[in-house]
């Protein structure tokens, strides 16, 4: 359907070209430049030399600098403020020819050129200028003028390409050359190999308009207006924009063969066949009731190409590119290249991703379309000129590795025309800002107009799902689930929620959900909540938990049976994710780095804790304490951090009610014993560590361990074997170092205990007394009940 789409729109025929050539007597051109006076015609080399000598060297823009470097332009120039025209004698001569001009570039009907001075150059024997662009200088500016002045000169062509279409044009000895090309071409002026080349240059501004472009035969073919028509009742698999789903396109976009800048789009400043494909393009969306804008469209092109310097045995050709991009003729001093110079070392292959996005639009009155931004996909575009053709503003290469082939990603700002059904104006704009569409249906049902905002919703729901996923906006939930209430249909209002995740519930969120719970029910709330719960991001799950008391306490505040009950199915779904989590972390004990991960959950188990005690879900409460005091050994450091937490975070009066009292009771008495103690003689250089294998080297290694006077273990073993105890080592991060010598069969595994083994326990032993006196001091907060108030 595109292919034949592009077909159409490639036979309207442009009706101008890039770039045009005319000429003419010099009788009209009275030109004077300050420090020389008036500039006889043809110029001569002595004049020419004069003008030299009251010139500056010519600079060039890349980006957002002005530079002077030789190696890419070496020439003269001379201010406008230091030239004087006849003016009324010139336009006798320039208007004419600016009428011409603008009939050979294709400027539509009813619009006019108008010229504005922008310098003189002077290139003389050597002097060059490489292939550039010219910046657009000015609102309005859709090209430039070059008036080579007739003087006896060789070389010196004037070069001017557009994709690839390429025109040399050379001056005159006796009569004045104009040249017009628009600002998106590139051009070069060739070396000078004799005399001097001298020319005035002019940016070319659009003024106008009154007249509305209209395509070839007046109207667009039949056949493209049907393939329109065809192309938007299209079903098929569209990627947006990650993930499948079914559903008719909803644009239609054609990139425009030429480049315009933010300040140089507009439908008046269209050139050549861009205007009149646009102007087709116009009719058919206004017979076919679509909206229709104009857009900046950035476009990504990832290829697999092949190095310069990768020998596959046949040889390639490099794909000729521009080796000086950028470049203007723009001596103010925020001059701005168009592009970045690169120097192509690869040929290009196969095109195998490709994504355009969509920015600073404008509707068919040159408006700016406000809230449009949109990635559109690559069954969306067509084209008459690729973008291989065109140059890249930035391209990243990434050479052969040998595991992964060599690959290009380039980067083209370009121009669209698109369009799309008016019906599915709406939903477009809410994929593209899911909280615009929820703030519409909001404004629908706050003006009581509830049939139009489940008809809005109802547009949402095919591609709600993966929208909302890359658009979660602050806030975004809160409104959300006030329009999911306000909907009051139980299915439209579930899909609208589907979404979202628990870790986006804020206590200011409860409120909704409260209301929720009173209009859909329980049965209906609680399956919503195990949709959210089923997909935990587990790093925000452990902060949300933290914070998770803040919720509960919202959500339980009328006290009704309900709003209990939801909470403690919340409260218990979450238990049964954060338990794993304490378990899958407590397998991998004593490893320092799983003790560091339980005392990160400590705020996450305080949180769950007190959530169970408002949502008076007292076997939760239970199954914690349970878990944290059992004989599995949890690890003191652990508790002392969930203890801390919760002290910090509750009144002494309040802490009671968490049952922490029986947690605190375990660490004190653990620490008592460990503490009752004596500390480690210096020639004890016994380790006790939980070893659970029970293989016949790991009783060996253990028995190493436990021994008072044993130091180093020199034990041949087997490769697997050496394996083994080298895990076991690491794993229980012993005081023991492990090395193999390797002579011998089997090679030899020396182990030699370490000193850390007492410093550490020098470091264990001084946190122990300090826990143990913070339990002693903190022992009436965590024992005090509420009888005692």
């Amino acid at each position: 359907m595109l292919e034949g789409i592009t077909q159409h729109l490639a036979r309207i025929g442009a009706p101008g070209s890039f770039a045009t050539r005319r000429t003419s007597a010099a009788d009209d051109l009275r030109l004077t430049v300050k420090g020389v006076g008036p500039i006889p015609l043809p110029v001569s080399s002595t004049v020419a030399r004069r003008l030299c000598g009251v010139a500056r060297p010519a600079r060039y823009g890349l980006r957002d600098q002005t530079l002077l470097d030789e190696r890419v332009r070496d020439g003269w120039e001379i201010s406008k403020s230091r030239i004087k025209l006849d003016a009324h004698r010139w336009q006798q001569t320039l208007g004419p020819q600016l009428e011409k001009i603008g009939r050979d570039l294709g400027v539509p009907d009813g619009c006019t050129l108008q010229p504005q001075l922008h310098n003189l150059l002077v290139y003389g024997p050597g002097q060059f200028f490489a292939p550039h662009q010219d910046s657009e200088k000015a609102d309005g500016m859709i090209g430039t003028l070059v008036v080579t002045l007739p003087s006896a000169f060789k070389g010196g062509a004037f070069v001017v390409e557009h994709h690839d279409q390429k025109v040399h044009y050379r001056g005159s000895g006796d009569r004045l050359i104009f040249v017009a090309f628009y600002a998106d071409c590139h051009h070069e002026v060739r070396p000078v190999t004799d005399g001097y080349r001298v020319v005035l240059t002019y940016n070319l501004l659009v003024e106008g308009a009154t007249t509305a472009i209209r395509p070839p035969g007046g109207s667009p073919p039949e056949e493209l207006i049907q393939l329109v028509r065809e192309y938007f009742k299209t079903t098929r698999a569209v990627q947006w924009p990650h993930s499948a789903a079914e559903g008719s396109p909803d644009h239609l976009v054609y990139l425009l063969d030429h480049q315009y800048t933010q300040k140089g789009l507009g439908w008046q400043r269209l050139k050549n066949g861009d205007a009149v494909r646009a102007a087709a393009l116009r009719e058919v969306a206004e017979r076919l009731d679509c909206e229709i804008v104009l857009a900046l469209a950035d476009v990504q092109e990832s290829w697999t190409c092949m190095s310069e310097d990768f020998d596959d045995g046949f040889g390639y050709t490099r794909r000729w590119g521009y080796g000086y991009g950028g470049y203007d003729d723009d001596d103010d001093d925020d001059a701005s290249g168009k592009g970045t110079a690169h120097d192509e070392d690869y040929t290009l292959l196969d095109l195998y991703e490709s994504t355009i996005e969509l920015r600073h639009c404008i509707d068919a009155s040159d408006r700016r379309v406000k809230s449009f931004s949109d990635v559109v996909t690559s069954d969306e575009v067509c084209y008459t000129k690729p973008s291989i053709e065109l140059e890249p503003f930035a391209s990243e290469h990434q050479p052969y590795t040998g595991n992964a082939g060599s690959t290009v990603d380039r980067w083209y700002h370009r121009a669209a025309v698109v369009l799309w059904p008016r019906a599915r104006t709406f939903a477009i704009r809410a994929k593209a800002s899911p909280e615009w569409g929820i703030r519409e249906v909001s404004k629908l049902l706050a003006a009581g107009k509830l049939d139009e905002a489940r008809a809005k919703a109802t547009q949402l729901r095919p591609f709600w799902k993966t929208a909302v996923r890359y658009d979660p906006g602050p806030g975004f939930i809160d409104q959300t689930l006030r329009v999911a209430r306000g909907l009051d249909a139980h299915d439209l209002a579930g899909a609208l929620l589907e979404p979202f995740a628990l870790e986006q519930l804020t206590p200011q969120a409860a409120r909704h959900c409260t209301a929720l719970l009173e209009r859909y029910g329980l049965s209906w709330c609680g399956a919503v909540f195990e949709r959210w719960a089923a997909t935990p991001r587990d790093h925000e799950r452990r902060a949300w938990l933290a914070a998770l008391p803040g919720f509960c306490g919202r959500l339980c505040t009328g006290g009704s049976v309900d709003q209990l009950e939801l909470a403690r199915k919340l409260v218990s779904s979450q238990w049964v994710w954060l338990e794993n989590e304490v378990k899958h972390q407590r397998d991998h004990l004593p490893s320092r780095h799983a003790v560091a991960k339980l005392v990160g959950l400590s705020k996450s188990l305080h949180g769950l804790l007190e959530s169970s005690a408002i949502a008076q879900a007292h076997d939760v409460q239970r199954k914690i304490i349970e878990l944290l005091t059992s004989e599995h050994d949890y690890p003191l450091p652990c508790s002392m951090a969930l203890l801390r937490a919760a002290h910090a975070r509750r009144p002494p009066l309040a802490l009671s009610t968490l049952g922490l009292d029986a947690l605190h009771q375990h660490c004190t008495h653990a620490l008592t014993v460990l503490l009752a103690e004596p500390p480690r003689a210096k020639d004890d250089w016994s380790i006790a560590t939980p070893i659970r294998c029970k293989c016949g080297d790991c009783k060996k290694l253990a028995r190493f361990l436990v021994a008072v006077n044993e130091t180093q273990l020199e034990w041949p073993l087997a490769t697997e074997h050496r394996a083994h105890i080298h895990a076991i080592v690491d794993r229980h991060e012993l005081p023991v170092t492990h090395q193999t010598r390797r002579a011998g069969r089997p090679y030899t595994l020396v182990l030699t205990k370490t000193r850390m083994l007492f410093t550490r326990e020098a470091s264990d032993r001084k946190t122990w007394t300090s826990d143990l006196a913070w339990l002693r001091k903190t022992s009436k907060s965590f024992h005090r009940h509420a009888s005692d108030t």
